[in-house]
This record gives structure tokens, C-alpha cells and sequence, in this order.
């Protein structure tokens, strides 16, 4: 039998084969209670406003920019993430980049209202790095796009339209079978196959961040049992032997701690200047 799942869930299949589609990497998800207010970091000044996609709908979306600063941060959250519970880790970045941060919520969550399709996150991409630059988000100098975990594949996407410095993946990699076995308790996964929906091949993580054409840095941590180790080194040698100038850094900690150790952040630092030229 196939069934499909949630990758944050906690899946207990005996025997079955788990299908990944497009509900499971952006699943639609609502804020319980009053949504807290989101918060510029020390220096940033805040807009938050809905932006119009032509064709797909309405996008949530916030720019947090800083006086002076010379470069932009297009940010992908995990699949569990919305903008307005994610200010610490907009204010980690600020405080390792001060580059200006532009962060959205994804379809289905905070009032964004562009549907839950591939073919919607397909286009979704090319569409947010437009809108971003007709509302004036988006200053002369060099763009970064930056996915944490499954946000990786959106920012490859967001990459892929062009116009680019270099794209940072946190926690992330293009084999979701892996990522999703890692969901599966250790004791079941000898007899659960996680295959990926045909339709959500075509949203092509891999291909995206090989023809965005930009230099990408990977991150891990040692420690992270979500996207581990060893499948974000295979992604790594997999971008490289595809003619991506990668490169690949292990932090302490596990899942969303690189900016959180020394390594992580000198790594994000050097990138950015390196590539900001």
C-alpha cells in the first residue's frame, strides 16, 4: 500500500511504501493563538506587507533592511516555519551578514495565497524574485538566496530565475527519500520505502541549484539526525561533479545549529564576502 505523510511527523509504517508529495514538504499549517509580532533586528528597519504574483496570488512577505548595508538575503524557511515566528533566526543572520533579510510564508500560512501545487511552486520562484525587486526590496549589489532544511529547494528554485550572488543551503539536501527514512523510527525503517510523487520530481531541487549557476555553501551539523551528515556530503559531491563550486561545512550541533556555532558563522561570513564581489 502507499501512503503519504507529513515529514515532521512521526511516521510508524510496517510494510508500506510512504510516497513524499508536494502536501509534505509545504504542508498547510495555521498559528495556534494570536500570532506574535515580528520584530526587526537591533538596526533594521521593518515592512511587512502582501505582494502580488501574477497568475498564482498573494504572498506574505517582510523586508528587514539596515542603513548602509550593500547586499541582500532572500530567505527560505524550513517546512514547518512562518515569517513571524522566525525572528531569531532572522536576527542570528542579521548579526552574522548586515545584509538586508526578505522572508515570505509559504502557501497556506500567514495569509499567503498562492496554492499548494507544483505547478505553483514551480513558478513560485521567478515570480517572489520579481515581486521582491517591483516593491523595491532588493538593493544594487549582490543577492544570496538561503534555505534551512527543506527550504533549501525553494531558494535553489529562487536561484535558478537568476540574478544571483550565490545560494547558502542550511540543513538541507535534493534526496528526500534519505531525508524522509531519517523521519522513520530506526526500528521500522527495514520495512518502510519512502518514494517521491512523480508530479513533485518536476519541482527539481538538484536541477535548480545546477542551473542557478552560482557558488553554493553547504552546512551541517554533525549531530543532525534530521538531514544528516552523510547525505548533505553526497548532495555536496553530487553539485560538485555537476560543475557547482560548492563548498561543504560541518558545524556542531544538529538540525538549524550552524549559525548558532563559531564555524558556522565564519563559514556564512567568508561566503558572503567572497562571493559579494
Amino acid at each position: 500500500m502507499v501512503k503519504r505523510f507529513g515529514l515532521l511527523a512521526a511516521v510508524l509504517l510496517g510494510g508500506c511504501t510512504a510516497e513524499v508529495d508536494q502536501g509534505s514538504l509545504f504542508p498547510t499549517m495555521a498559528l495556534t493563538g494570536q500570532p506574535p509580532a515580528l520584530a526587526a533586528p537591533a538596526g533594521y528597519a521593518l515592512d511587512e506587507r502582501m505582494l502580488d504574483l501574477p497568475g498564482l496570488g498573494q504572498v506574505h512577505a517582510v523586508r528587514m533592511s539596515r542603513p548602509g548595508s550593500t547586499g541582500t538575503i532572500l530567505y527560505n524557511g524550513g517546512n514547518g516555519s512562518f515569517v513571524r515566528t522566525s525572528g531569531a533566526r532572522f536576527a542570528r543572520l542579521a548579526a552574522i551578514s548586515g545584509a538586508d533579510i526578505v522572508a515570505y510564508d509559504y502557501p497556506g500560512r500567514g495569509g499567503t495565497t498562492v496554492p499548494a501545487t507544483v505547478d505553483a511552486l514551480i513558478a513560485m520562484g521567478p515570480a517572489l524574485q520579481a515581486a521582491y525587486r517591483a516593491a523595491g526590496w532588493v538593493k544594487p549589489g549582490p543577492v544570496w538566496a538561503y534555505g534551512f532544511s527543506l527550504g533549501g529547494a525553494p531558494a535553489a528554485n529562487i536561484a535558478a530565475a537568476g540574478g544571483l550572488s550565490g545560494l547558502l543551503l542550511e540543513a538541507t539536501a535534493a534526496d528526500i527519500p534519505a531525508v524522509g527514512r531519517n523521519m522513520v523510527p530506526g526500528v521500522m525503517r527495514p520495512f518502510v520505502r519512502i518514494t517521491v510523487a512523480d508530479d513533485l520530481k518536476r519541482y527539481d531541487y538538484q536541477g535548480y541549484a545546477v542551473r542557478a549557476g552560482v557558488p553554493v555553501l553547504l552546512l551541517v551539523g554533525r549531530d543532525d539526525r534530521t538531514v544528516d551528515a552523510k547525505t548533505v556530503t553526497r548532495f555536496s559531491q553530487t553539485l560538485a561533479k555537476a560543475s557547482v563550486a560548492t563548498t561543504l561545512v560541518t558545524t556542531p550541533g544538529g538540525h538549524g545549529d550552524a549559525m548558532d556555532a563559531e564555524d558556522g558563522r565564519a563559514a556564512i561570513r567568508a561566503f558572503l564576502m567572497r562571493t559579494g564581489g
